[in-house]
């Protein structure tokens, strides 16, 4: 195949606009665009404990042992590889999904803390500048976010206190996902680690524990996701605020001109709107 080539354009004699920055500046702005990245995920620690309790359980675990699970046929339901499901291959398939779920919140989390942006270009994971899929990089996000807050307060009745409208889209940074992590460091630790010693076996005394502890882990299952949801709505409930008063700006303007923008809301204005705006 045929690759074409230019030369690039001969800039000699052009005024090139260029930020005035310091070195200390330049180097921020380096790093952030480094390989190595500026930031850190500050559940990191967190999900790299729970992830090894996780892998030493499964480590633990002989998915062979324990009562086969029959359908209601009398069949045995088989596993992900196709085994029969024993008392402690559905622990194991559990674990693994918890695992895959961490994992998950991990490619989320690492993208609001702005280490998404040092992945390497071309990653199957992040866009450029750290993006994943429809939600934005750091930079992005502060920027909604920043709005969001700006618009916030200049909204806000001079009565009320003022309000932080800023963090709600970095919210898994700022506890959450440090207190679901704990929660799930508690159950493997605690809870798992109690049910392979006191039943080894996984026989019939083992299923009453075994439903109790499988709903806990299902619940932690569906908290990561939730958790995850609850961000990425946060900053679409921001986003689809600002476009709204940014209209509403925009409104404003069309007010300050007689000839076309408040002859086309004379037009399409409702009755509310019209009597605000006094046509």
């Amino acid at each position: 195949m045929p690759v074409f080539t230019r030369p690039l354009l001969d800039v000699t004699g052009c005024d090139i606009p260029s930020l005035d920055l310091s070195t200390a500046e330049k180097s921020i702005m380096e790093l952030v665009g480094s390989e190595d990245g500026a930031f850190q995920n500050p559940i990191e620690d967190a999900m790299s404990s729970v992830q090894g309790s996780i892998g030493n359980a499964l480590a633990g675990i002989n998915t062979s042992l324990g009562v086969t699970f029959n359908d209601a046929n009398g069949n045995p339901i088989l596993d992900e590889d196709n085994n029969p499901l024993t008392t402690f291959g559905f622990l194991s398939q559990e674990l693994g999904t918890l695992n895959g779920q961490v994992d998950a919140f991990r490619i989320h989390s690492d993208r609001l803390s702005g280490v998404s942006i040092a992945d390497a270009f071309g990653s199957d994971t992040y866009g450029p500048g750290g993006i994943q899929g429809e939600y934005p990089g750091l930079g992005g996000l502060h920027s909604v976010a920043s709005q969001f807050n700006t618009l916030k307060e200049t909204l806000r009745d001079p009565a009320q206190a003022a309000e932080d409208h800023y963090s709600p889209i970095f919210n898994s940074l700022f506890g959450p996902g440090d207190d679901m992590m704990r929660s799930i460091q508690s159950l493997v630790d605690g809870d798992v680690a109690n049910f392979m010693t006191n039943f080894p076996t996984g026989g019939n005394d083992s299923l009453t524990e075994l439903s109790s502890l499988g709903a806990n882990i299902a619940d932690l299952q569906a908290s990561i996701p939730a958790l995850i949801n609850d961000d990425n709505l946060q900053f679409e409930f921001a986003l689809d605020f600002i476009a709204k008063q940014t209209t509403g700006l925009s409104v404003l303007s069309m007010l300050d001109e007689p000839c076309f923008g408040t002859r086309l809301l004379g037009k399409i204005g409702s009755p509310d709107f019209k009597g605000i705006a006094g046509l």
